[in-house]
């Protein structure tokens, strides 16, 4: 399983983090366009990171279990296993609240805070003001014609 991981998940991500970090080096480099790439190819590190700790807890989950090992550690990291507490589903609402009403409470008035900013942005409100935006903002998003 984790050579499938890593094969399938994590290698492509790691040699594409290594091309662009060894294509800044090189003489003539555009750096920028390298930092570009890094930046990319490191969300997509974070990305494929997640994903393949995803696939790996439940089969250390199942391996401990059939082990009939509920916690243990390793050099650097701690594993152990827990029971789920029952989560309770309402199944009949209306005899839950006749039986427990306190549990219904009338919801106070909620502030639209982003019908608020778009309305703003097309005209002046009273007791709001604009800020200047602040600092530029950096976005990096991937090339559909790549």
């Amino acid at each position: 399983m984790a050579n499938r991981v890593h094969a399938d998940i994590l290698r492509p991500a790691i040699a594409a983090w290594s091309h662009f970090l060894t294509a800044i080096r090189e003489d003539g480099a555009n750096t920028d366009a390298c930092l570009l790439e890094l930046i990319g190819a490191a969300e997509e590190l974070e990305r494929k990171g997640r994903q393949a700790a995803q696939l790996l807890r439940p089969e250390l989950a199942k391996r401990m279990q059939e082990d009939g090992v509920t916690g243990f550690q390793s050099e650097n990291w701690k594993a152990s296993l827990r029971e789920k507490v029952p989560e309770p589903f309402v199944t009949d609402e209306g005899a839950l609240k006749s039986a427990h009403p306190e549990l219904w409470q009338p919801q106070p008035d909620k502030f639209q805070t982003n019908e608020m900013k778009k309305l703003a942005r097309k005209q002046n409100l009273p007791g709001v003001s604009l800020t200047n935006g602040g600092a530029p903002v950096l976005v990096v998003s991937a090339r559909k014609d790549a």
